[in-house]
């Protein structure tokens, strides 16, 4: 069984790549303003409320921010790429 790919991008938010797609195939069959980035499995909903009430969440590259920011490598909360701020 394949892993699942999991993708961020400012346009269409996180995805998850279906079966076979590589990031490079699904990079070359949209048009992008930035191109997406890999990135890990999302929290689960009880971790997005815990980082919420906390104040601090994390970046999709696991920096630590607040919970409607950018990590110093541009990458959004969890929170924002979700869609849930």
């Amino acid at each position: 069984m394949n892993e699942k790919i999991y993708v961020y991008s400012v346009e269409r938010g996180v995805r998850t790549l279906k079966e076979g797609i590589t990031l490079e195939k699904y990079r070359d069959s949209h048009i992008f303003s930035v191109p997406p980035v890999k990135c890990k499995k999302p929290p689960s909903m009880k971790t997005l409320e815990k980082w919420s009430m906390d104040g601090v969440a994390k970046a999709l590259d696991g920096c630590k921010v607040e919970p409607d920011g950018y990590c110093s490598h541009g990458l959004p909360s969890w929170l924002l790429a979700l869609g849930y701020i």
